[in-house]
């Protein structure tokens, strides 16, 4: 206990810090609420199934429903955080960042009989981007400005979830509370002698709760095999929110300042449309998995402060398939769990009537590591995938992720048989 504590302090920190900074850098991020997160979690490897996924190893933080398969004698820790190497290429340029982002630290274990319980925080999004403009002012035959267009943050939740089994059927849902500040800034500089240059800065701050529901079912086929059924769903919801927006003309000259809008918006709300994701886990002699997913979210239905934003549905399917050899093999080896996948995502953003999409593909290994009285899963996947496209104008983006998932098992409320 004295041993967890601390590392359990440290990675609190270290995911607090990985919150707080700016978490992305891709220009797709300026919508909206922010980047979603496509693929993140214990099952990253996987492609990001989630729906009926359920070990006794890893916290299932996407569906609630999962925590009744976790072991009822241990307390779980869990820490995950994704490092990304994005490419960013238009038909005439190209350039490149490296960020940390979609940080998780999750507890669970078990209440009562067939009662567990859940508690953590995540990422929900990621807002960062830095984007340069040098156009031609309209209704000037020479004269040019410069717009730099800004932006930062997005959404993160601490939730408190429980989940009952009965029988064959499990049940559970997340009281997820959602917080953060969405920032975005416009700097206009006009190229021309006793100038001057404006300013604009957009800020949302968030904070409200969205409750998250779970259904799982499993099917014994046969002696050998089984099958699990899942879904996950939140209804839509409108989050309280409060809207900031300053705007200023400076005079590059003199220095002196002329505001031009300065208003705060109170008792707003942003729209969290609804989101459901379902989907199967089959299992053949403790030694093949193979799952798949279909999560859609109504953004088409997408307000901010009562306006529509014209956003498209989001779709994504994802499937994924794992290997464990020998769950007691001699080797180390032969205890390994292997994992493939691959995702494809149809997000809310269209532009120059081009869909935005998404295409990843993913695999990686779960290595469990046994100490006295403790087992620990250290979990590497690795994502490979493009976003967006060159086409009329836009940009693409070819992205490498390594996500760490390092989830560990306390035997705090095992007893000893043995003195």
């Amino acid at each position: 206990m004295k041993k967890i504590i601390p590392l359990y302090l440290l990675c609190f920190l270290f995911s607090w810090q990985v919150f707080s900074q700016n978490n992305t850098g891709t220009p797709y991020s300026m919508y909206g609420i922010g980047l979603l997160q496509d693929n993140y979690g214990p099952y990253t490897s996987l492609g990001g199934v989630s729906a009926a996924m359920r070990d006794n190893n890893n916290i299932n933080f996407l569906n609630p429903a999962s925590y009744t398969a976790l072991d009822s004698n241990r307390f779980y820790f869990q820490f995950g955080v994704t490092g990304e190497y994005v490419h960013i290429s238009t038909h005439k340029e190209n350039s490149s960042y490296r960020v940390a982002q979609n940080a998780s630290l999750n507890m669970a274990f078990r209440i009562y009989k067939n009662l567990f319980t859940s508690l953590g925080f995540n990422q929900r999004s990621d807002i960062g981007y830095d984007l340069y403009y040098y156009k031609m002012i309209n209704g000037s035959d020479n004269e040019y400005y410069n717009q730099q267009i800004s932006g930062e943050g997005g959404l993160n939740d601490f939730y408190l979830g429980v989940a009952y089994r009965f029988g064959n059927l499990s049940l559970g849902v997340n009281t997820s509370l959602v917080f953060g500040n969405i920032e975005k800034r416009v700097n206009l500089i006009p190229l021309i002698s006793d100038s001057y240059y404006i300013n604009s800065r957009n800020k949302i701050a968030v904070f409200d709760a969205i409750f998250t529901a779970g259904i799982q079912y499993g099917m014994t086929l046969s002696p050998k095999s089984k099958l699990t059924l899942g879904t996950a769903f939140n209804f839509s919801s409108k989050m309280n929110a409060r809207k900031d927006l300053e705007s200023y003309k400076v005079n590059t000259s003199t220095q002196s300042s002329e505001t031009l809008d300065n208003e705060r918006l109170h008792n707003g709300n942003i729209s969290y449309p609804l989101r459901i994701s379902g989907g199967f886990a089959y299992d053949y002699k403790d030694k093949w998995t193979v799952a798949g997913d279909y999560t859609f979210q109504e953004m088409s239905s997408y307000k901010e402060f009562g306006e529509d934003q014209e956003y498209n549905d989001y779709h994504k399917a994802a499937i994924g398939v794992s290997l464990l050899p020998a769950r007691y093999g001699r080797y180390w080896w032969q205890r390994n769990k292997y994992n493939l996948g691959a995702y494809a995502v149809r997000s809310q953003i269209e532009l120059n009537n081009v869909h935005i999409n998404t295409y990843g593909v993913t695999f990686g290994t779960q290595m469990p590591v046994y100490i006295s009285n403790r087992e620990l899963l250290l979990g590497v996947a690795f994502d490979l995938g493009i976003r967006g496209t060159e086409k009329n104008g836009l940009i693409q983006e070819k992205y490498a992720k390594i996500r760490l998932n390092i989830a560990f098992k306390e035997g705090w409320f095992m007893k000893r048989k043995i003195d």
